[in-house]
């Protein structure tokens, strides 16, 4: 379900549906190890367990944050009143012992059904009076135009729960007064049936969304004349209702007017109240095409909301009958924060920093109104490439680098200064979740001008092991005691910058000593967080290992797709792959996939293929890797050290030394390559094609694992490694890079081998497994010329791979086998 954000009780934003597209997919996101879009335990984190605070929360987890960091924890309702952010707009489903969603369903197995709504009470009044109810809908649609005359489907909650329990415990009180069977309660009846009748359909729009009946407004018949008194009272607001649900909003106008000008009629208050709710509804519906209002929020009429907020503060003073001070205020509240939003947002940024009566309205409302206006601009770390104005050369579409993007996050920044300056609880949400420099700079400020927790913890979570204030930032982190909200955040970040500034030894010690109380957070991630800091500290290799799995925490990345995809194809007994259903529960991180795959040499990496400090399938992982690159590295003795180290599949495969028939293993194998993943590991399924071209190696093979997973990146090499150590491996990982992707590379190597030798009874099948290769292998093409270069080096291959098939091996059943993968104009397509 949704997160809702109404923003009063009797009033729902318009909102417009996204347009919904068929993409090309599917897409993978790398497996989590860190939740970076929620805590791992939301009733923890209410509860004052922060953990370790990250800039791509939600806002409103931030501002709860913002109360326990400042000293001031909610109280119980403001607790029952708060639902903690699971997702973005997500609640948390019920999960398996391998953290896969499952289905919700009633204990008699059947999937839950919606609970009963406002309308199905007043269904269940109205039917102790009458029979045959009407359906009801309440959702009106409509639609509105914009630019080049493009129109939207909308809709908004027309007919609310307020008004069907007002009309359920009216019926009841009506059948009292006249009695159930009476003529008065059946007219009274027909004619609410009239008024409901209103809240679905198209509304007043000329342009109604595709498929949607145009409803002609119904209206109640008027009371007769020698009607009950209460009756024509009772009729007099009703007719104004439909005329409300109608959308015919200056005729309701008036009618509500009248009422509340009757001094005897029962409806005056709320129908007071009502009229500024016809202004509402009208202001938001009457906006004119195109018009603006500012960053992403719905357009209105600022007259007639202006009106609005006149009637509502009249009515606030005079204090009617039928309704209650809060309900006026609440309206008022939403009104306000489109006609005086600075003023607004103040008093709600004072009401949230301490106990608060209307905490959840207040919060909704501020976390609305600034994702609003922020959440078009680049404002956090994850914010999409597409936010950025980044203007680039012909070519294909390249991810923009942190470097690009720092001019956008700057500028995000500066164009949120009013908003900021409004509060200063406004002002760290934005700071904290900015990756703009000038919004380190800001932190550090604000915290050395306050002295706050909060601003500490901004500004520390920023720092660099290089600036001049780290030695004060941290002295007062060392200061905050375990038991404060805000340690896990700042104790994290202290020992990252000791560990940047050369401290390393101190960084492990306290980590070590600390994680009783990490431990004690009974956060993964948090927990994550802290052993990947502690591993970049390791003085020994086997302290390193012993660091670097952690323990995964959503199985979501495509490698993880693969093995799934193979054990469901092994299903068929005739199918048979090297694939294993035994799900580990830790695996390599990103921050110790790079330290494997970047910083560690090839003598180091065969160490580590031999360690018991991990866990056998993940040593096994790290000896294939090394493998493959002892192989493409022509390093005869690593490769010696590792193929008793292989499965046993693929070490029949491969045999000794690293010529022609580790080359075959290579082309047989579409899981092997020469680096680690992030997550689940590829060569779980190494000796499977699978079905969306992640198969061999690209020619970017850097990027599958860098980042993307909720860890921040280790700023600091590993201390354990040597200069020499760290020089040899940057020269094995730039001769690896250098040699390209594996179509390019493993094909080149084929073709040259059949060529020299045609009688080499693998050589069909070599020429084969070139073009399979070609066909199922993650080659990129972006438009840039170095791809297209590259595509044209590829296609050579594959021609002369074909012409070699067709001219030398014309009956060969490998020739017959290879038909499917066809070159036409130097791109490969499938028959």
């Amino acid at each position: 379900m949704k997160r809702p954000l109404s923003l009063a009780p009797l009033f729902v934003a318009i909102v417009f549906p996204f347009v919904s597209v068929q993409a090309c997919g599917p897409f993978f996101e790398p497996d989590i190890f860190v939740h970076n879009l929620h805590p791992d335990h939301p009733a923890d984190y209410a509860a004052g367990k922060l953990g370790i605070l990250l800039p791509t929360y939600p806002r409103a987890d931030l501002i709860f944050a913002w109360r326990y960091l400042n000293g001031a924890p909610p109280t119980r309702e403001e607790l029952e009143a708060y639902q903690p952010t699971y997702g973005f707009g997500e609640t948390v489903p019920e999960t398996d012992s391998d953290n896969n969603a499952v289905r919700m369903k009633a204990p008699d197995g059947s999937p839950y059904a919606e609970p009963p709504g406002p309308a199905d009470v007043w269904l269940k009044a109205r039917n102790n009076y009458a029979p045959a109810p009407p359906e009801v809908h309440t959702v009106k649609n409509y639609g509105v135009t914009y630019t080049a005359g493009m129109i939207l489907a909308g809709s908004y909650d027309n007919c609310q729960g307020d008004a069907f329990r007002t009309a359920a415990l009216t019926v009841d009180s009506r059948a009292k007064t006249w009695g159930a069977k009476s003529p008065e309660v059946a007219d009274w009846i027909r004619a609410q049936d009239a008024v409901f009748s209103n809240c679905g359909g198209s509304g007043n729009s000329d342009y109604p969304p595709p498929g949607t009946p145009k409803i002609t407004p119904t209206q109640p018949a008027p009371a007769s004349g020698n009607a009950p008194a209460l009756l024509r009272q009772d009729r007099a607001y009703q007719i104004a209702a439909a005329q409300f649900y109608a959308s015919q909003f200056v005729p309701a106008r008036a009618s509500f007017q009248a009422i509340a000008a009757d001094p005897d009629s029962p409806w005056r208050g709320i129908a007071a109240y009502v009229v500024a709710r016809t202004l509402i509804r009208d202001a938001f519906l009457s906006a004119p095409p195109n018009s603006d209002n500012g960053g992403g929020m719905a357009a209105f009429d600022p007259a007639l909301m202006r009106q609005a907020q006149q009637q509502l503060e009249r009515i606030r003073d005079e204090h009617p009958p039928g309704i209650s001070a809060h309900a006026i205020q609440s309206l008022l509240n939403l009104v306000r924060l489109r006609t005086e939003p600075k003023a607004r947002l103040r008093e709600i940024s004072a009401a949230l920093s301490k106990p608060d009566a209307d905490f959840k309205q207040d919060l909704d409302d501020l976390t609305w109104y600034l994702d609003m206006k922020a959440d078009s601009l680049p404002v956090r770390e994850d914010t999409g490439d597409e936010a950025f104005d980044v203007q680039r050369g012909s070519g294909g579409y390249q991810p923009l680098t942190p470097a690009e993007k720092q001019p956008g996050f700057e500028q995000a920044l500066k164009d949120l200064s009013d908003l900021r300056s409004i509060s200063p609880l406004i002002d760290w949400l934005i700071t904290f979740q900015s990756p703009a420099e000038s919004a380190h700079r800001h932190a550090l400020e604000e915290w050395k001008r306050t002295s706050s927790t909060a601003w500490l913890a901004a500004a520390i979570m920023k720092a660099k092991g290089s600036d001049a204030a780290t030695p004060d930032l941290l002295e007062a982190a060392a200061r905050v005691p375990a038991s404060s909200p805000a340690w896990p955040t700042i104790a994290y970040h202290r020992l990252r910058l000791l560990t940047d500034t050369g401290h390393a030894a101190q960084a492990r010690a306290e980590i070590t000593a600390a994680l009783p109380s990490i431990q004690a957070l009974a956060s993964d991630s948090d927990l994550n967080l802290f052993t990947g800091l502690r591993m970049r500290t390791a003085t020994t290799l086997e302290d390193a290992l012993t660091d670097a799995p952690r323990r995964i925490l959503d199985r979501t990345s495509q490698q993880q797709s693969s093995l799934d995809e193979c054990l469901d194809i092994m299903k068929d007994p005739k199918r048979k792959y090297d694939c294993r259903d035994d799900k580990s529960p830790v695996e390599f991180s990103s921050d110790a996939a790079n330290l494997l795959n970047d910083e560690m040499p090839l003598a180091t990496l065969a160490r580590a293929a031999q360690s018991g400090a991990l866990p056998p399938r993940l040593r096994q992982s790290v000896a294939m890797t090394a493998w493959v690159r002892a192989v493409l590295l022509k390093d005869e003795s690593t490769a010696a050290q590792m193929l008793p180290l292989l499965p046993e599949k693929l070490k029949g495969e491969a045999g000794a030394g690293v010529g022609w028939h580790p080359l075959m293993a290579l082309l047989r194998n579409p899981g092997l390559r020469p680096y680690l993943d992030s997550g689940v590991q590829r060569s779980y399924s190494y000796d499977f094609v699978e079905s969306y071209s992640d198969n061999w190696w690209c020619e970017d093979w850097s990027s599958p694992y860098g980042g993307g997973s909720g860890e921040p990146a280790g700023s600091t090499a590993a201390v354990f490694l040597t200069a020499e150590e760290r020089a040899a491996a940057a020269k094995q990982l730039a001769d690896l890079r250098a040699l390209g992707s594996a179509d390019e590379v493993l094909g080149a190597q084929a073709v040259a081998y059949v060529k020299d030798h045609p009688q080499d009874p693998d050589a069909p099948e070599a020429l084969y497994l070139v073009l399979r290769m070609m066909r199922y292998s993650c080659s990129r093409d972006n438009g840039t010329a170095e791809e297209k270069a590259r595509g044209d080096r590829v296609a050579s291959i594959a021609n002369e791979a074909g012409a070699l098939m067709r001219h030398r091996y014309p009956t060969n059943a490998w020739t017959k086998k290879a038909a499917p993968y066809v070159w036409v104009k130097d791109k490969k397509t499938s028959q």
